[in-house]
């Protein structure tokens, strides 16, 4: 049971990735300063589009020097990949309608999420919906009090 996901697929969700974090740089130069501090807020989407552009490139890298062998694909994962990206899709535009705020649906979204991924089993699920309203309303308050970031919602 030592086997890998095909090193293609590896590469091809890492240079996806990598686009995307190259497109949040690019954007991120527009940002305006900060108002009530001297950052502004411009360095937290910056830093963690680099640390996914690092991350994506040791994807990379280790998808390359693997010799373990290629697991066969099984159509439940398929389904589980089209699944996070259909609701990361939703959370996403709920977050440009600004639905609710950002603790009520970054919660959510974990929630659907992590829940999908252990195939809603009644034992995780205080589990899964603890670890997701800590990390919305946790994210929260870290991003407003400490960091002093506008964060989109209500």
């Amino acid at each position: 049971m030592n086997e890998r996901i095909d090193p293609r697929v590896e590469i091809g969700v890492a240079l996806m990735l990598i686009l995307i974090a190259s497109l949040a740089l690019f954007g991120a130069k527009d940002l305006p300063p900060g108002r009530f501090e001297p950052l502004g807020s411009a360095p937290v989407p910056r830093a963690v589009a680099g640390m996914i552009l690092l991350l994506s490139l040791w994807i990379i890298v280790r998808a390359l020097i693997d010799k373990r062998p290629i697991a066969t694909a099984a159509a439940d994962r398929y389904l589980d990949a089209g699944a996070v990206l259909l609701l990361t899709l939703l959370f996403v535009a709920a977050m440009h309608y600004r639905l609710a705020t950002f603790a009520i649906l970054t919660t959510l979204y974990l929630t659907a999420t992590i829940g999908f991924l252990v195939r809603f089993r009644r034992h995780q699920l205080p589990w899964v919906i603890g670890i997701a309203a800590a990390t919305g309303f946790g994210f929260q308050y870290v991003f407003t009090r400490v960091f002093v970031v506008d964060l989109p919602g209500l």
